[in-house]
């Protein structure tokens, strides 16, 4: 998990340098964005969308929420568009365009971290906002796919539901490698086996539980430590010996070598308990042949900033969707936990599984299959 600062309360500001910044604080519920008509006066990225015509007001939160978008506009022409100089539809949209690019650059920092790189994978969208940004984030990244799965608005519920019942415990005990009390080590790990299984008894006393040991580690010297799966059994000579290499090659994945004449330290001792085996999901494929347009549900005045006009853009409602039809962008495709923008170079179809997928046709690496990451 990254924290960024770019909800949809967020705050959008000029700062003291005569920049936009959004974030890190925000509106919060009460009074919440301008839009909600509940007293807020500062804009933040609800009200940004407002103003773009990309939130539908009937359909916001299930309606109850009525959102107001002429508040937002006040909101953003008083303190973002009049001090930058800027028609109001430029500023929302380039409150739109700061998060976008914050949240850009924390999957950059995150991908090189974990020595990936971002436009090699599928983006998932999820959260009621994310699918508003989730094509412009993959532009950004060089992604060519997004998938919006199912429920997506109260995706972090739903994978709750579905998770197995699991507890991690992790415990600070420093020790260098090479010298290393293998007795006190395994009586910390005893300590902590004991302590998740007992927690996670609580709620699933006959089901069988799996475990999963890591242990966080670095180089003597630094301030950061990596990550580093521990395999069952006794902690003795031959485990530490065989959990130093293991270090050694992932430090070499993430950061190109290792450091063999530096002292290995762990840091940090964790152990995970789950019930159970955890849910995996059906394959799940965009239909094969092409796909015919799908019928418009009407339409929504937005804002093109690349024309830097109003258009009139088909919206979609997604229930209605079928696996053999498709939707280009510029369009909305609405439902009512959250809109998914789907922006122009963009076609977008349902899965089998019900996911939407979005592929930018632009994309210099586009895909090259139907199946979609499960």
């Amino acid at each position: 998990m990254v924290e960024i600062g770019a909800g949809g309360g967020s705050i959008a500001r000029i700062n003291h340098l005569g920049s936009l910044q959004v974030g890190p604080d925000s509106a919060g519920s009460a009074p919440g964005p301008a839009a909600y008509g509940n007293g807020g006066t500062l804009p933040t990225v609800t009200d940004a969308h407002a103003v773009l015509g990309t939130l539908t007001p009937e359909r916001f939160a299930v309606g109850k929420v009525a959102l107001r978008p002429e508040l937002a506009r006040e909101a953003i022409q008083a303190h973002l568009a009049a001090p930058a100089g800027l028609d109001t539809p430029q500023a929302a949209h380039a409150v739109v365009e700061v998060v976008s690019e914050n949240m850009a650059n924390a999957a950059r920092v995150h991908a090189s971290e974990l020595g990936k790189s971002a436009d090699e994978h599928v983006l998932i969208a999820f959260g009621g906002a994310a699918p508003l940004h989730a094509a412009g984030l993959a532009r950004k990244l060089g992604i060519a796919r997004v998938v919006i799965p199912e429920s997506a608005g109260v995706g972090s519920a739903v994978g709750f539901l579905w998770a197995p019942i699991a507890y991690q415990a992790v415990r600070s005990f420093h020790q260098r490698l090479a010298q290393v009390d293998h007795a006190a080590v395994q009586a910390l790990l005893d300590e902590l086996a004991a302590g998740v299984d007992a927690v996670v008894r609580r709620a699933a006393p006959d089901v069988a539980l799996r475990h999963k040991r890591v242990v966080f580690m670095r180089y003597s010297g630094q301030g950061h430590e990596i990550p580093v799966d521990l395999p069952d059994g006794p902690f003795d000579a031959a485990a530490g010996a065989r959990l130093a290499e293991a270090f050694a090659q992932r430090y070499a994945q993430l950061y190109g070598r290792n450091l063999p004449h530096v002292a290995v330290e762990a840091v940090s001792w964790s152990i995970a308990a789950q019930a159970g085996e955890r849910r995996v999901p059906e394959a799940d494929r965009i239909a094969d042949g092409p796909a015919t347009a799908a019928r418009q549900a009407g339409t929504r005045r937005l804002y093109d900033f690349e024309g830097d006009g109003w258009i009139e853009a088909p919206c979609f409602e997604r229930a209605a969707l079928d696996a053999e039809q498709k939707v280009t962008g510029p369009a909305l495709v609405v439902e009512d936990e959250t809109t998914t923008f789907v922006p122009a170079g963009f076609e977008a179809r349902r899965s089998r599984l019900g996911s939407l997928v979005l592929d930018d046709l632009r994309a210099a690496r586009l895909p090259n299959d139907k199946e979609i990451a499960s």
